[in-house]
């Protein structure tokens, strides 16, 4: 009998009453539940517990932070994403995420369509639609998203909004996309050793430049034809890095000037841009200059 191939999935976790709903929904929503692998990098208060089965169970590892120890959503991806063994598929969500049913083999079908229709190193991502807990599931967007500039923070292009796909029940194949979310990313394994997840990002900027570094690398973007998950964008349920510690401010200003770097060719050990295509290719591909020349946005 052949052997399901494995699914690692990465999770970054900050104050979120969401995250045990997301696991259980993961899990519950498998088609094969067997082949996943849950690594969470959970960040919290010490009143706030996970229940024993999360932790008494063999597929999920937690990496156990208090709160005040966190320096940002980047920071616990870098840690999480360093549970990965060599597993054939990876996907990287958010702490507040509910998936469709047969998620895992949608996700993998699409996949293998896009290698078969010749894409050497395919990413399906994107903004998964909204959905409100209180309510759910009646209360959820049912049609996916693609990804489209919102804007600049100091200068530097890093803000991004969905809107939906027009006509996406008449078309038979993932959509082509420019950008890459962290909040819901799903490829080949491999992706875990070629972009290492950059600690020193704080908030904005994590998306474009993983973006950025995997678009050098050679991966192409697309973004789900078809339901897959859908998203808290909210923030009522969790508590934001940022309204509990002082310095996000210098946290955020010196993720800034890194990022400013990173756009320039800066190259920094261990998050390599790759060289399959450069930072002029995937402004062309885009159609946006990651840096303004003045003025903010």
């Amino acid at each position: 009998m052949a052997v399901s191939p494995k699914i690692f999935v990465q999770i970054p976790s900050y104050r979120d009453s969401q995250l045990v709903c997301t696991i259980d929904s993961l899990i519950n929503q498998a088609k094969l539940r067997k082949r996943l692998k849950i690594a969470v990098c959970w960040q919290h208060s010490c009143d706030e517990e996970l229940p024993g089965r999360i932790h008494k169970n063999n597929q999920i590892h937690i990496d156990d932070f208090g709160f005040r120890k966190s320096r940002g959503a980047n920071w616990a991806r870098s840690i999480v994403q360093k549970n990965w063994r060599n597993e054939e598929y990876t996907l990287v969500i958010d702490s507040h995420t509910r998936m469709v049913k047969d998620w895992d083999e949608k996700l993998i079908e699409m996949y293998m369509m896009l290698k078969r229709a010749g894409v050497k190193k395919p990413i399906l991502t994107g903004y998964p639609p909204p959905y409100e807990p209180g309510s759910y599931p009646q209360k959820r967007l049912n049609y996916p998203l693609k990804m489209y500039v919102e804007g600049y923070y100091f200068n530097l292009l890093t803000k991004f909004n969905g809107r939906p796909i027009p006509h996406f029940k008449k078309l038979d194949s993932p959509v082509p996309a420019q950008f890459l979310s962290i909040g819901f990313l799903f490829t080949d394994g491999s992706f875990n050793k070629q972009i290492n997840f950059d600690p020193n990002i704080y908030f904005y900027g994590d998306e474009i430049t993983a973006g950025l570094r995997a678009y050098c690398h050679g991966y192409d973007f697309y973004h789900p034809h078809r339901l897959v998950a859908w998203h808290l964008y909210e923030r009522k349920t969790r508590i934001p890095h940022w309204d509990t510690h002082e310095n996000w401010r210098k946290l955020d200003a010196d993720s800034c000037r890194r990022i400013r770097l990173i756009f320039k060719g800066k190259k920094f050990k261990n998050y390599p841009l790759g060289n399959v295509r450069n930072i002029s290719d995937y402004e062309d591909f885009i159609g946006k200059r990651l840096i303004l020349n003045s003025g903010n946005s």
